[in-house]
């Protein structure tokens, strides 16, 4: 046996070891319905992805109440070990934000994971780690800086917890602009945002939201240590690629 085979080896044990206690060994959320020990593509410790997206086949989004105080994780020194690793050399950007807004760092690291996979120079119309809107920003502008990056990606994510009685799902879905019949957006006929929205005449023109597996790739993907972009993109039902061709619903 070579030696590049022992490492590697021994690498994938490790991986194995590390899955295991992040599907198993964090329990599982009480208020969550559907919720999983083992993270499979349509469940996990947080609920059921049926769960989370509830409403979607019928007449939109309806987003069911899950405490953000619930939430199953793991810790910023395990999600910089392995499927965070990227954010590691921000997170001091993280705690002053955190402080600042009183949000766990933590969560703002699984967010820009999920939002920029920790890229600072990430691009397009709300550029940076947390790929917020400009208004969020102090001055209304968007910036590649990382602290007001960070900062304004708490400041809405702050904003989100105190308007939804700190509903975990309502407000990330918030976070990635699903939008509710209540929400008055016009959009799909005013039904809020519902499985045949993304290849709808308004998803194709506006573009977003495409990602319909977006709760599950974060509730039970990135706040587990595991990487939807990377080992882990099974996880999620829908797997959308922001295609409509040949039956996609995203």
């Amino acid at each position: 046996m070579t030696f590049q085979r022992t490492v590697l080896q021994l690498a994938a044990c490790s991986a194995i070891a590390y899955a295991q206690s992040a599907n198993i060994g964090l329990g599982t959320n009480p208020d969550a319905q559907g919720a999983s020990e083992e993270v499979t593509p349509g469940a996990g410790p947080n609920g059921s992805e049926d769960w989370l997206n509830s409403g979607m086949e019928a007449d939109g989004w309806t987003a069911p109440y899950l405490s953000w105080d619930s939430l199953v994780k793991i810790d910023r020194k395990t999600f910089y070990a392995n499927a965070g690793s990227a954010c590691e050399q921000y997170d001091w950007a993280f705690q002053q934000a955190g402080d600042e807004h009183q949000i766990d760092p933590v969560f703002l690291a699984f967010i820009a994971m999920q939002e920029s996979s920790c890229d600072a120079d990430a691009g397009g119309p709300t550029p940076g780690l947390m790929q917020v809107a400009c208004e969020n920003y102090p001055d209304g502008q968007c910036t590649n800086d990382v602290a007001k990056s960070v900062d304004a990606g708490a400041s809405f994510l702050r904003k989100q917890l105190d308007d939804n009685n700190n509903n975990a799902i309502k407000v990330i879905g918030n976070y990635n602009g699903w939008f509710t019949a209540g929400d008055q957006t016009g959009l799909n006929g005013g039904r809020g945002l519902s499985l045949d929205y993304p290849c709808s005449d308004d998803g194709k023109a506006y573009g977003q939201p495409q990602n319909l597996d977006y709760l599950q790739q974060t509730l039970n993907g990135w706040f587990l240590g595991l990487n939807p972009y990377g080992d882990e993109n099974w996880l999620g039902q829908y797997h959308c690629s922001g295609s409509c061709d040949s039956g996609n619903v995203c």
